[in-house]
């Protein structure tokens, strides 16, 4: 059976960061990476004003390539609670639920979040970016490249730290795997099971080697579990949503 998989990035991220993966994808898993304004192709364009305009904006994108084909939602950090967020608005507005939902390096809905990020210094925002890793040290050595990225960081982490994601009236119908790596300090605190409370089916976690942005250095191990996942119907079952 053949997938559409739908990707979006973390903070401070683009779409680009999933291209690698079309050399391990197999061919019946179509991938579609979701560029979010301000950045990669669509650099030129206005940040988002809010996480409502950010999520009516990718869910246009979004619509316009849903098929029969059944789709998967799969995002890492911010990108992973959008992704839940587009897994409702399917839901409601198209009358569909995802094959399975992956959500990657962030707590679940409820969670209360033990540092808010968006209100530091620069100087400390920084520092907790080389706490996670997974960033080039060329990026703190040259002052025009902070200059470009840490704005759009911090107002991407407002629009995330601000937002409810746990105010849903009811639980999506599908599958979800919470992935996560072994020295993420950005998860460590948390609970990840608890993302069970969202479905009325089931949830799994897996751990991979790495911190934070596991998903880079892991690329080959993700996949080959997006790869393991899909092709079992008990975890992968394409169907209409019974709302």
């Amino acid at each position: 059976m053949k997938y559409k998989l739908f990707c979006l990035p973390y903070a401070g991220g683009s779409a680009t960061v999933y291209h690698r993966w079309k050399r391990y994808l197999h061919e019946d898993i179509e991938i579609h990476p979701l560029e979010l304004a301000a950045r990669g192709r669509r650099m030129l364009e206005p940040h988002y004003l809010s996480m409502h305009e950010m999520l009516e904006d990718l869910y246009r994108h979004l619509e316009t390539s849903i098929d029969d084909t059944p789709f998967i939602l799969f995002g890492h950090s911010m990108g992973a609670l959008i992704a839940y967020e587009l897994a409702h608005m399917t839901k409601q507005r198209l009358k569909r639920d995802p094959a399975h939902l992956f959500v990657s390096g962030t707590y679940p809905p409820h969670a209360k979040k033990t540092n808010v990020l968006h209100l530091l210094s620069d100087e400390r925002l920084q520092q907790e970016i080389r706490r996670l890793g997974g960033t080039e040290e060329e990026l703190f050595q040259r002052e025009e490249l902070i200059q470009l990225f840490l704005p759009m960081l911090r107002r991407d982490l407002e629009l995330v730290e601000t937002h409810n994601f746990a105010s849903k009236p009811e639980l999506i119908h599908c599958d979800i795997s919470v992935l996560n790596g072994v020295d993420d300090p950005a998860t460590k605190d948390y609970v990840l099971s608890e993302w069970a409370r969202y479905s009325s089916k089931s949830c799994r976690v897996y751990s991979f080697q790495g911190g934070h942005f596991f998903i880079n250095e892991q690329t080959e191990q993700v996949v080959s579990l997006i790869h393991k996942v899909i092709s079992n119907p008990v975890l992968c079952s394409p169907k209409r949503s019974r709302g």
